[in-house]
């Protein structure tokens, strides 16, 4: 868990092959007929399908040949300095290395389609703006098609970050379940649990098909897979939840499942942008429910002793607790 999400919320630009947020997005405005590009993660990387008959190069920061779409595949040129830059770990370009240095082509795909990181999506996100400023400036990604030079361009946008009342609700439900704790209810705070628990399964859910189903480009038979087993759970347990109650053990499972989901998109409470295909605001309340639930369920459970002990159980006459359910007696045996 922490070395999933860690690194995305580090820094605006999150770093992450999929994020789920950022403060800049890139945004194409001009383009040469016939090519399809693409911008993904907000402002990391450009993807680009070239239709058949149709060679295309794209050109590095330094105007040496580095991507080349031809009719047996697509090509990296690895004598240009962004073969290098854009290794797993990033590597300094050879002392003498130059634009006009000799091509070393190797084939990286059979298709005709390629995506690569490119720092001239968000070199400018490191110039200062002006307060009320939105639109950061212009970059260019020059081109040949067909051997005339030509370029894909656009702007580079900025979002203020979301305001810090989005943690409110969750400093406010661990005030009231603390609060509400002093009644000494049992009844009353296994109910409460219980609603927590559909409320967290809920906004997993909304985020699981916000994250997965957001192509990069496209939805990738992987991520059909994970959102399959995300909605299996959230239905698994709703259902078992409504229908036989919420035991210690189904509820520590909707906790740490709604924790998971709320810090892996935790970057959508801190930065402008939200990159799903739900709402913005959807995301953040979704987010924020996962949050101030998962921890209140787990704050119900360790902290105020919700979870009964065996012993307790033995001496419980039957119907008396919310917790009879299948998880329950299980934790008995």
């Amino acid at each position: 868990m922490a070395s999933g999400v860690l690194a995305p919320v580090a820094q605006a630009h999150t770093g992450s092959s999929n994020p789920v947020a950022s403060s800049y997005v890139a945004k194409l405005t001009s383009a040469p007929a016939g090519l399809h590009p693409r911008i993904l993660g907000g402002d990391l990387k450009m993807w680009l399908q070239v239709p058949p008959g149709v060679a295309v190069v794209v050109l590095d920061y330094r105007g040496a040949p580095y991507v080349r779409f031809s009719p047996s595949g697509v090509y990296v040129n690895s004598n240009s300095s962004m073969f290098y830059l854009n290794q797993p770990i990033p590597v300094q370009p050879p002392a003498g290395l130059s634009p006009k240095a000799r091509p070393s082509w190797e084939r990286v795909s059979s298709g005709r389609q390629f995506a690569w990181h490119d720092g001239r999506l968000h070199a400018l996100a490191s110039v200062a703006l002006h307060p009320g400023q939105r639109l950061v400036g212009s970059w260019r990604i020059p081109i040949l098609v067909n051997g005339r030079a030509t370029a894909l361009s656009g702007v580079l946008v900025y979002a203020p970050d979301p305001s810090i009342v989005w943690f409110w609700p969750i400093v406010v439900l661990l005030l009231c379940l603390c609060a509400a704790a002093r009644l000494g209810s049992r009844q009353l705070d296994r109910l409460v649990a219980r609603i927590l628990g559909l409320v967290a399964l809920a906004g997993g859910g909304l985020l699981g098909v916000g994250h997965e189903l957001y192509g990069e480009p496209f939805v990738s038979v992987g991520q059909e897979i994970v959102l399959s087993l995300i909605l299996a759970f959230v239905a698994g347990m709703f259902v078992w939840v409504v229908l036989r109650g919420a035991g210690p053990v189904s509820l520590i499972l909707i906790a740490v499942g709604a924790l998971w989901a709320g810090l892996d998109c935790l970057p959508s409470l801190l930065h402008g942008f939200v990159l799903m295909v739900i709402p913005a605001f959807a995301a953040r309340a979704a987010t924020v429910a996962c949050l101030a639930c998962g921890a209140g369920i787990l704050l119900l459970l360790f902290g105020f002793r919700l979870a009964d002990t065996p012993e307790e159980y033995a001496e419980m006459p039957d119907g008396d607790s919310d917790f009879e359910d299948a998880d329950a007696r299980e934790s008995l045996a």
